[in-house]
């Protein structure tokens, strides 16, 4: 029996790499598919990982086979551009801190790559592509050359994406402009009536930068002087357009998102999430720290790099629920810059105190994966950035949020735990910054106050609805039935 090829093309970063990784696993653990995954060589551990898992999860002799692209990695161009995206201060919020956001950061994060960076990727994806011949590529809508190369060479594909209906489609009515909060405002959700008129001219404001991106145009003419015709993907306002058919599929389901529209070529699939063991195989030691008392995992996420005065800002908080808990216990993942722990000797007095007291644990990276950890049945709180992977880890896990966004659409996950009454934004008004006190309150509204019950028991809800079949499940069947699809 001839093997279906299946090719993935991602970001190298884990948080646009979670979802192909987690999908690719339902492919790896079933013999009649041949699965290929091109990055950046910085995902290669994470394939190995994957193949790894996937034998000791399933009795599956097969594996995904790793391809490096050349050139520099999306976060590392940005880097490059002296972008501070590693950091609590990115970008203000309001409508004058949106304004120099989109007058700032968004011409180089809308057009990363110059000219050659950006035609060095296509052609190896277009070489990676004409290699291995797959009957279908799935891959990241925001990977502009691998969508290019797909187009070009007539290849069928599907968007898989961790993004939401806000980045990707045009709401009818213009909705956009009066319903939803533009991106890196910060504007709530549902959107008062006296924000309508800022709102819509920072949505007309960001739609004329993108449309006038110095850096865009300069892409674009040199594309089309290299053979690709037509605009660059980016340059549209959003990705897919009513004309734009290509199959879509979203971690999101109608009851954790914004009242919206979603076209019929949209499949929800609710959280796509790697796979994972019990806890107690995962991690025994790690499994037998949370035995000990009621659990708040603070992750976040994988670009965030603390300064000794966010740590004890932080702190500052933290210790304000552990003195009103004294049964809490706190466990931190924090990554400096290089990716190690940070030593001691850089940790603030009030953090080194509690790790003392044994009510902190501070780790530079999680072995097992979040998603484990939050469904051991000892956590009751997740502090994490409003990334959307980590929206959705503890979405499936039905464990409450405090959340503290630091950019671009982290704000908007943050209204939506609130809007969703699952969660608090725990910096309204200091974001992107930390302020101890306020986050104090935050935690101490979630894990102790007359509401903890009630959003306890909306976000146990909530996960129930989810169903039985998980996320990267429904995603697999999904590209399988494209696959019995004529051409």
């Amino acid at each position: 029996m001839t093997r279906s090829t299946i090719l993935f093309l991602t970001f190298s970063e884990l948080g646009q790499a979670t979802l192909p990784l987690a999908v690719a696993h339902e492919f790896i653990i079933r013999s009649s598919y041949d699965v290929h995954i091109g990055s950046f060589a910085q995902l290669e551990p994470a394939v190995s990982h994957l193949n790894a898992r996937a034998a000791t999860l399933a009795p599956a002799t097969n594996t995904a086979t790793f391809h490096p692209i050349t050139g520099t990695p999306m976060v590392q161009t940005l880097s490059a551009l002296n972008m501070a995206t590693e950091s609590f201060r990115t970008h203000d919020i309001g409508f004058q801190g949106a304004l120099r956001a989109f007058k700032n950061i968004f011409p180089s994060l809308t057009a990363p790559w110059d000219g050659p960076q950006y035609l060095e990727i296509y052609q190896d994806c277009v070489t990676l592509i004409q290699t291995v011949q797959p009957a279908i590529v799935v891959l990241d809508p925001i990977f502009l050359q691998a969508v290019e190369a797909c187009r070009m060479l007539g290849q069928r594909y599907v968007a898989l994406s961790p993004n939401t209906f806000k980045e990707l489609l045009v709401q009818p009515r213009l909705a956009g402009l009066w319903k939803y909060p533009v991106i890196c405002s910060g504007y709530p959700y549902p959107l008062p009536w006296y924000l309508i008129l800022p709102n819509a001219y920072l949505a007309l404001q960001m739609f004329s930068v993108t449309s006038n991106n110095p850096r865009a145009r300069e892409l674009q003419a040199y594309r089309n002087v290299h053979g690709l015709p037509g605009p660059t993907p980016s340059q549209a306002l959003h990705q897919f357009n009513e004309t734009d058919k290509t199959v879509a599929l979203l971690p999101a389901r109608r009851e954790i998102e914004f009242p919206c529209y979603f076209p019929d070529n949209f499949t929800l699939c609710g959280p796509i999430l790697r796979p994972c063991a019990p806890i107690a195989k995962e991690d025994p030691e790690l499994a037998s720290w949370l035995e000990r008392r009621p659990t708040v995992l603070v992750n976040l996420g994988s670009h965030v790099m603390y300064m000794v005065d966010d740590l004890r800002e932080l702190m500052d908080g933290f210790r304000i629920l552990l003195d009103k808990r004294p049964d809490i216990q706190i466990l931190w993942k924090i990554k400096r810059s290089g990716g190690t722990v940070a030593e001691e000797t850089i940790l603030p007095d009030n953090l080194r105190t509690a790790i003392a007291e044994g009510r902190v644990r501070v780790e530079p990276w999680l072995e097992a994966e979040p998603i484990c950890i939050l469904l051991s049945g000892h956590v009751q709180c997740m502090v994490h950035h409003g990334g959307s992977n980590s929206f959705h880890e503890a979405i499936q896990a039905g464990v409450p949020q405090v959340i503290l966004p630091l950019w671009f659409d982290t704000y908007d996950f943050a209204w939506r735990a609130e809007w969703l009454g699952i969660g608090v934004w725990g910096s309204r008004k200091t974001a992107p910054a930390v302020n101890g006190p306020e986050l104090g309150r935050a935690l101490i509204r979630v894990l102790v106050s007359a509401h903890s019950a009630a959003m306890k028991d909306r976000a146990k809800n909530i996960a129930s609805q989810l169903g039985p079949k998980e996320g990267r499940v429904i995603a697999y069947e999904k590209i399988v039935s494209l696959l019995a699809e004529p051409l």
